[in-house]
């Protein structure tokens, strides 16, 4: 049976690929955009975190963890350059002092992201719903435009650190930088519709 789910990994390993090269594909040409990425908020709406009144001291420290690898993911990546944070601390933990989370700050990111001096700012959050039904999310904003230009979500089956890993890498690797290409993409024909339309 081992032998067999090993077998069965090699297809979608090879899809997987495959789609990853594709987008690569169709990725815009251009220069590394700087991307300040914000602490990624803990939102536990499962049975668990309301007996314990917030999220569990582990899966506090899991999220910890997966920032970390979702920084070194996004570190590798051609399209962006990471923003140091350091300079903006205080700044961002007043921001977490005055909301609940980050992700939904009424336009917080934006200024942190100004602050910062990045082009990009990346918001990012963990939903559990239970210990079975957990999802990763991310939306990155353009600073100057003040408007999301790219976002994800991937759900995962398992709170465990192997599944939290997958998960975020999925994320950072193929889902957000495919949602992000396609609308850099849609964004670049608009001129080109505005002048058929003015003709």
């Amino acid at each position: 049976m081992r032998k067999l789910r090993r077998w069965l990994w090699i297809p979608a390993a090879i899809l997987i690929g495959w789609c990853a090269l594709a987008s690569a594909t169709e990725r815009p040409s251009g220069p590394a955009r700087t991307l300040l990425v914000l602490p990624f908020d803990m939102v536990d709406t499962s049975l668990q975190g309301d007996m314990n009144h917030g999220p569990l001291a582990a899966d506090v420290a899991r999220l910890r963890r997966t920032e970390a690898i979702v920084h070194r993911a996004l570190a590798a990546q051609a399209d962006f350059t990471l923003v140091d944070a350091q300079g903006i601390e205080s700044a961002i933990a007043d921001a977490q002092q005055s909301y609940r989370y980050l992700y939904a700050c009424n336009g917080c990111e934006i200024d942190l992201g100004r602050a910062a001096g990045a082009d990009l700012v990346m918001t990012g959050w963990v939903q559990k719903v239970s210990n079975l039904i957990i999802n990763i999310n991310a939306t990155l904003y353009d600073v100057q435009r003040g408007e999301a230009v790219g976002g994800a979500s991937v759900d995962m089956r398992g709170n465990t650190d192997p599944t939290w890993r997958a998960a975020a890498l999925y994320l950072v690797n193929h889902s957000l930088p495919a949602n992000y290409h396609s609308r850099q993409a849609a964004q670049a024909k608009q001129p080109d519709r505005q002048a058929t339309a003015a003709e």
